[in-house]
């Protein structure tokens, strides 16, 4: 008797869900939810007259993952433990992400009687882990993908245009006299430069092209199913856009340029650095031209 109320006092004062579900077979519409404690109705919003009878799918809604249901189900069906993680939805219909270890639970006569399920709330978790990831890929002064992130896409447009001889273009870009923006005004004005410059470039594209920063004052732009015709006028649209946008930062208005090296996939790149190598060939071409055009690769 003290054993079952200590264990009643656990189940009651603890922070994770506890649901109790019956043994009633999938085809029959079971399992059927027989008991919930305070800290179910606390996160989710139910009281327990709302579920008791229900099926556990009473909490699931549009993103619940199908392989994830099927694979909860499989398992209750055999009779098995499963641990995994599952979307599920409050009463108003606002998704948690929840981390749930479900139990199978024999009679004395060794029969299936219940399936106990103890939860735990990961929507912050997840959040975090979401917010870390557009961290770990985001440039942090412009807000534009970094090289991890532009590389992992590029690759696989690489190889998909490869598999199925798509076109593929790059544009390299570097902004002109970076270094004396920095030396004459400071290191705070040419972070503004390059956050306009990224602002200025990423005008008018589209949602499948990739316009990264991939170090100081570099820019990368990914065109998937581009011919080179086109990749050099948007690099040519890009590089006029520069010119004729004056960038403001205090008291001035700063002109300023860069030198775009336009690249196409070929039948002799590999890998996608080969493309990119001869992108940013054409790219220093165009430098030591003069600056403020654009080249393309042989």
């Amino acid at each position: 008797m003290i054993f079952e109320n200590v264990f009643k006092s656990l189940v009651d004062n603890t922070n994770d869900v506890i649901m109790v579900m019956d043994s009633t077979p999938l085809e029959e519409g079971g399992p059927f939810i027989v008991y919930v404690n305070p800290a179910f109705e606390r996160l989710l919003g139910y009281t327990t007259d709302e579920v008791v009878g229900q099926n556990p799918k009473v909490l699931q809604g549009p993103d619940t993952d199908d392989t994830t249901r099927e694979n909860i189900r499989e398992a209750m069906a055999s009779g098995e433990r499963i641990r995994t993680q599952i979307l599920n939805y409050t009463k108003d219909g606002h998704p948690l992400w929840m981390d749930i270890n479900i139990v199978p639970i024999f009679n004395e006569q060794g029969q299936l009687a219940y399936f106990a399920a103890i939860e735990r709330d990961l929507t912050e978790h997840k959040m975090l882990q979401a917010r870390l990831e557009i961290l770990a890929s985001t440039d942090a002064l412009t807000g534009l993908p970094n090289r991890q992130a532009f590389t992992g896409r590029a690759n696989k447009e690489f190889s998909r245009s490869n598999r199925y001889s798509r076109p593929l273009s790059l544009i390299m870009i570097d902004v002109d006299h970076f270094k004396s923006i920095n030396d004459q005004y400071g290191h705070a004005a040419g972070d503004h430069v390059l956050t306009n410059v990224g602002r200025i470039l990423g005008d008018g594209l589209r949602d499948s092209d990739v316009l990264a920063r991939i170090g100081g004052e570099e820019f990368v732009l990914l065109l998937p199913d581009t011919p080179m015709t086109n990749a050099e006028y948007v690099a040519e649209r890009m590089r006029l856009g520069l010119e004729v946008t004056p960038i403001k930062y205090q008291d001035l208005e700063l002109t300023i340029t860069a030198s775009f090296g336009v690249a196409a996939i070929s039948p002799q790149d590999e890998t996608l650095d080969q493309m990119l190598a001869r992108a940013d060939q054409a790219m220093y071409e165009a430098k030591n031209k003069g600056r403020n055009q654009v080249k393309t690769a042989a």
